[in-house]
Parts: structure tokens; C-alpha cells; sequence
């Protein structure tokens, strides 16, 4: 079985860019961490239903200025492009290292799934990268997610068929949109209040930690 993992609420937690945050909004960079990652989200969407892809980390800087400008706060230019790359930067769940480990041995592939900039993804998976088979970025796409032609993109690259692929992601509409082509979905929900979209398919498999994935059921009802 082929993991493929999203890197952003998935692997690297968008919540610890506020350690770098308080340089410059100590009072309310929680508010802006969720902030800047919403409109980051909401403006990957704008542009891929305009047929537009601009550079994840032009979103990524677009969204941090309107979340500054939120809390009344006008940034440099420096320190835009700071905290900008901040994003290249994320922590990793603690949870990831040894489910990569325990899929590794159980005899499964990974690869990272992601938006992200190629060169971005290098940098969050270095204390990993051994693990992995494969990254599979969108620049390779030339779309976002959740557009099907990135998802088609992720099974060329690794020439997997897609009922061998697990995708594994954090984001509810990214689910959805690998579901829709026909690939298998684990929705890792850390957190209990999360809510899933009210349509679409349901994931097929919904787990609180990475942990959990190497002892999901195959497809034969036998654990993996």
C-alpha cells in the first residue's frame, strides 16, 4: 500500500509558525497563526477555480499581510519575507517519525502529498526525507488542491493505481477530492472538535494519531 501524505495539519503543524509570530504580535499570534492559514487556504481556492497558479509562497505572503492587517499591524517588507519562510520552518506532529517507522516496516511506501513548494517540502521533511519514496509537489501539477488533475498528477508520479493509495490528510477537502478520482482516504483528526464536510464521501478511515495508520484493516478486513 502506497501512504500519501499531506504535509500542512498533516505532518507539520500550521499552529507553530506562532513562536515566530510573537517577534511581532506577541499578544495575538495565535489569532494570526489561524488567520493566515485560513486565507492561505481560501486564496489557494480563489486562483485554482480562476485557472491561476501563482507560487505557494506568493498565497502564503498574500495571506499573512491581510492577517496582519487584521490586528491593525503593518509588516516590512522583511518582515514579510521572514515570516513567509517561516512556513518552510513548521514543526513536525510528534507522532510522525514513528509511523513512518512503523508503515516502513510493515512493508508500505510513503510519499509527501503536497501544495507546497518543492523547495519547501526538502526543508520540512530533512529529519525524515530517508523515509519517504518519493515528494510530489504541485508545482509538478500546475494546480492546487483540491483540483483532480493534482490528485491524477500524485498517481502518474508514483504509477500506483488508485485503489493502492491511502491518502492521508488532516484537511477534510482534500479527502473529498482524492475520494473523488477513486483514492482510498484517512482523515486524521486530531482534533475532536473538527468537523467534516457535510457532503462528499466519507473517509473511509478516520484516526486521532499517525500512529494508528499501520494497524488500519487492508482491504481484506486483515490489519495491515
Amino acid at each position: 500500500m502506497l501512504f500519501a501524505f499531506d504535509m500542512f495539519g498533516t505532518l507539520a503543524d500550521p499552529s507553530s509558525v506562532r513562536r515566530e509570530l510573537e517577534t511581532l504580535v506577541a499578544g495575538s499570534a495565535g489569532q494570526v497563526a489561524a488567520d493566515w492559514r485560513r486565507l492561505q487556504l481560501e486564496y489557494m481556492f480563489r486562483v485554482t477555480a480562476m485557472g491561476q497558479f501563482p507560487d505557494f509562497a506568493d498565497l502564503t505572503r498574500w495571506a499573512l499581510s491581510a492577517a496582519l492587517a487584521g490586528q491593525g499591524i503593518e509588516p516590512t517588507a522583511d518582515d514579510l519575507d521572514r515570516l513567509t519562510s517561516a512556513y518552510s520552518r513548521l514543526a513536525s506532529f510528534d507522532d510522525v517519525v514513528p509511523a513512518l517507522r512503523a508503515l516502513d516496516a510493515a512493508g508500505h511506501d510513503a510519499v509527501v502529498f503536497s501544495v507546497g513548494p518543492m523547495r519547501w517540502l526538502e526543508d520540512l521533511v530533512a529529519p525524515y526525507r530517508h523515509m519517504l519514496s518519493a515528494l510530489v509537489s504541485a508545482e509538478g501539477a500546475g494546480v492546487y488542491k483540491p483540483h483532480p488533475q493534482i490528485y491524477r498528477h500524485l498517481l502518474r508520479t508514483t504509477g500506483a493505481e488508485p485503489a493502492q493509495v491511502r491518502l492521508v490528510s488532516g484537511n477534510p477537502f482534500d479527502l473529498i477530492g482524492g475520494a473523488a478520482i477513486g483514492l482510498g482516504t484517512v482523515w486524521c483528526r486530531r482534533d475532536t472538535s473538527a468537523k467534516f464536510d457535510p457532503w462528499g464521501p466519507r473517509p473511509e478511515h478516520t484516526v486521532r494519531s499517525l500512529g494508528e495508520l499501520a494497524n488500519l484493516p487492508s482491504e481484506d478486513g486483515r490489519s495491515m
